[in-house]
């Protein structure tokens, strides 16, 4: 990873990535994300997210949009200081 942004109001979330094989920098945008933390569990639900490849796009299609992703509670701890 090369780049990470994350506007934590916008619930947006950008990242590059140098993968091995591509000749170019690939992208990601989150365009759309949910937090939710009950009791001391925090979730990540990416709601929409587009990326510079199509084959990208289409595996984060199938296998992460609309799926809920628990973080570890340090991630959670982070992410609650920046919200």
């Amino acid at each position: 990873m090369t780049e990470l942004s994350i506007d934590t109001k916008k619930r947006v979330l950008h990242v590059r990535m140098d993968l091995r094989g591509e000749a170019a920098p690939i992208k990601i945008h989150v365009n759309k994300y949910d937090l939710k933390k009950s009791g001391t569990a925090t979730t990540l639900t990416i709601v929409e997210v587009t990326a510079s490849r199509e084959w990208l796009a289409e595996a984060l299609r199938e296998f992460v949009t609309g799926r809920s992703f628990k973080l570890p509670a340090s991630a959670g701890a982070v992410l609650k200081l920046l919200t």
